[in-house]
Order: structure tokens, then C-alpha cells, then sequence
């Protein structure tokens, strides 16, 4: 175990290292599972790209789509710290036919809301975006026997972290217009965010600014033309139906 974080250690500080993790086809997000033992909610980690593809393989006989993604030393702060938001906690290194699970707060330690400046609004959803992760993982893969109760289940737990939730809604900066997205149906949907990485893969051009919207609030915003949201677009791009409130602005 010591010689594994030792490498992982070793290979972080090498700016030249590569690492190598399994990208979800499911969500655009990196692939999380539930440890049978331990229960953690994990990534897996890799320092040989012919141990991710093993283990690919071994995920696409289960139907599980995954591919290998690489990720350079200098970026792995940012993986780490996304994953703070996607609510993992665990990530499972492969060293030859070794694996541990790693606490990540024993890797990086994260910013804390009490840390920001005053006036800073801190938004994020964790346990919603996990819990979307596993449900889009689970829709999007081929039907298994149990499937429909899986979803059943992800879907009431999903919707009770939504309830409790506060987005991020995207305004452009120039005006007071919203983004709608129009599906293949032709249905339209509003994009949010769980938290500031979502939206900042969304705004990569800087065209948007966030303000922060509360679940019970988002009927009252919603666009003429929506029929719900659509959560973290550019990741589990999920469609969400929202009951819209009577009153609302044209």
C-alpha cells in the first residue's frame, strides 16, 4: 500500500508523468462505480495505458461503454478537484496486479466555503451530480434484467436531491436572454449547473454569466419556450421536466 502512494506521489510531481483514467461514453465524464466492499464512490487510475485498456475490455464484456482517457501530471490537480464536485470520494489505482482505493482529500485538500472572500455564493450539488452520473451510466448502457428498478430506484433518489438544490443559471452578459437548448424531439430545455465546473465547461467562450436559481424557483424562471431543464449539458446532460409556475414573465 505505502509503495503505491509513494509512486503516485512521485508520479504527481513529475511534470513529464502521464496518468490514465477510464472516460464514462455514458455521461462525458470520467467512470464511476460503487465499491462492493467498501462502499466508496470511485474513479480508477492508471500509470500504464495497457492496464486501462485491460480493464476497458473487461467493463465492455459487462457493456459497460468506456474509453481511455490520459491525463499529463500538470492537469491532474484539475481531475482531482473536479471529482470533489462529482461527489467522489475514492480513486482506485492499478499498479500491475495491485489496486487500492485512495481517499481523495488524502491526495489534494479542497477549498472550503468558509475560505472564500465574503459575498462569494458558493453553489454545488454533489450528491445530485453523483447520483445523475450513476443514473445516465445506467440509462445510456444496454438493458440488463435488473435495469428498470435500478432506474427506478436512482430516479426517486435523484429527484430529492434536486428538490433540495441550487443551480447555476446561465444569463448572457450582454442582455437578460437565456440559453435554450432544442433536443431532437424539437423539445427545448434550459440549461443549469450544479456547480461552477459544470457551467464553466458550458461558458468556455465567456459569453454567459451565472446567478444562482433554487429548485423550488426554477418554474417561476423557466423560458416561455421550455419544458425543463437540462442538467450539466456538457457532462450527464440530463433532460429534466419542470413544473412551470403559473404567473411567470412571458
Amino acid at each position: 500500500m505505502e509503495t503505491m502512494k509513494k509512486e503516485l506521489v512521485t508520479r504527481l510531481a513529475n511534470k513529464e508523468a502521464v496518468f490514465y483514467s477510464l472516460l464514462s461514453a455514458c455521461t462525458r465524464e470520467p467512470y464511476v462505480e460503487c465499491d462492493e466492499e467498501t462502499f466508496d464512490d470511485k474513479v480508477m487510475l492508471f500509470f500504464e495505458e495497457q492496464e486501462a485498456k485491460e480493464m476497458a475490455s473487461a467493463l465492455a464484456e459487462k457493456k459497460v461503454p468506456v474509453t481511455v482517457m490520459k491525463i499529463a501530471s500538470p492537469q491532474m490537480l484539475v481531475f482531482f478537484t473536479s471529482l470533489f464536485t462529482m461527489g467522489v470520494n475514492g480513486v482506485q489505482v492499478t499498479m500491475g496486479k495491485e489496486s487500492l482505493i485512495i481517499q481523495i482529500d488524502e491526495i489534494v485538500k479542497r477549498r472550503e466555503p468558509e475560505t472564500m472572500p465574503d459575498g462569494t455564493v458558493w453553489v454545488e450539488n454533489s450528491q445530485l451530480h453523483l447520483t445523475a452520473i450513476y443514473f445516465a451510466q445506467e440509462l445510456r448502457k444496454p438493458a440488463q434484467p435488473d435495469t428498470k428498478e435500478r432506474l427506478k430506484e436512482l430516479q426517486e433518489e435523484m429527484d430529492a436531491h434536486f428538490q433540495k438544490s441550487s443551480f447555476l443559471f446561465a444569463l448572457e452578459k450582454e442582455g437578460q436572454g437565456t440559453p435554450v437548448i432544442t433536443l431532437k424531439d424539437g423539445k427545448k430545455y434550459q440549461p443549469v449547473f450544479t456547480d461552477a465546473v459544470e457551467f464553466s465547461r458550458f461558458n468556455r467562450e465567456g459569453k454567459f454569466k451565472a446567478v444562482v436559481v433554487e429548485a423550488d424557483k426554477l418554474g417561476k424562471v423557466l423560458d416561455k419556450e421550455a419544458q425543463g431543464v437540462i442538467l450539466n449539458m456538457t457532462g450527464v446532460n440530463l433532460p429534466l421536466m419542470v413544473a412551470r409556475i403559473p404567473g411567470k414573465k412571458a
